[in-house]
């Protein structure tokens, strides 16, 4: 499970830089990121480019900052009992350009305290716009997640969920953007834990999906939506 993590952040965080350096100097351009809300759904106001939103690699490296260090701080100080779970999720989102996301997702999570978890799933996204007029299509790929947890002990507990993935569609998302794109996601939610230890939770929050200027057209969606995971608990171990 650890070297997993370790792979998958080490890719993401190359795609992000890659994202910013693999252009000269002098051939930096201002990424055409959209967000005209044209047919999103109605988001929370905090969640948004102003505010907590998952929008950027800098946003990202913030939130790389923020798990490694709750992460070390589980691991070695509190030394608290991990707990693993396999874990599928349902999302769906209306975002701008009159577009609705929907995705399905399975993978791993371990819960390294009970304030806060990591996750890695697989996923496969599909959309339907109605700009051009049924624009639809599909498309793989990984998400992480991480969660902070309030009340991570009670069978109900309120929680503050980030996921960093990265998607290839088999068609542009949008119509007039690329085929590889970043899968992020902000969403607020609450969890309930079964007296088997498996769980349920219901989020909603922001989407943003774009390619972070690694390709000069990068026309981003941005909107709202929410998610249903359930969880099967696996095992605990200390590691």
């Amino acid at each position: 499970m650890k070297w997993i993590i370790s792979l998958w952040l080490i890719v993401l965080s190359t795609s992000f830089s890659t994202a910013q350096d693999a252009l000269e100097p002098d051939e930096q351009f201002e990424p055409e990121i959209e967000t005209s809300q044209d047919g999103a759904w109605l988001g929370i106001p905090v969640m948004n480019a102003d505010g907590i939103a998952l929008m950027d690699q800098d946003g990202f490296f913030i939130l790389m900052g923020a798990a490694g260090l709750s992460y070390l701080l589980s691991e070695f100080v509190f030394k608290d009992t991990n707990l693993n779970y396999y874990q599928t999720r349902f999302g769906t989102y209306g975002v701008s350009d009159r577009t609705t996301i929907t995705f399905q997702t399975f993978g791993i999570e371990k819960r390294v305290s009970p304030w806060f978890g990591i996750g890695i799933e697989g996923n496969f996204q599909q959309w339907k716009s109605r700009s051009p007029s049924n624009y639809t299509g599909a498309g793989l790929g990984i998400n992480t997640y991480y969660r902070w947890h309030i009340l991570g002990k009670r069978k109900f507990s309120p929680y503050l969920e980030y996921g960093a993935g990265i998607f290839h569609g088999f068609k542009p998302l949008p119509y007039n953007g690329s085929n590889f794109t970043f899968h992020l996601t902000t969403s607020i939610g609450a969890e309930y834990t079964f007296n088997n230890r498996n769980k349920l939770r219901l989020s909603y929050g922001h989407l943003h999906q774009s390619n972070n200027g690694l390709l000069e057209v990068n026309p981003g969606l941005d909107g709202a939506g929410f998610q249903v995971s359930f969880l099967w608990f696996w095992d605990e171990s200390k590691w």
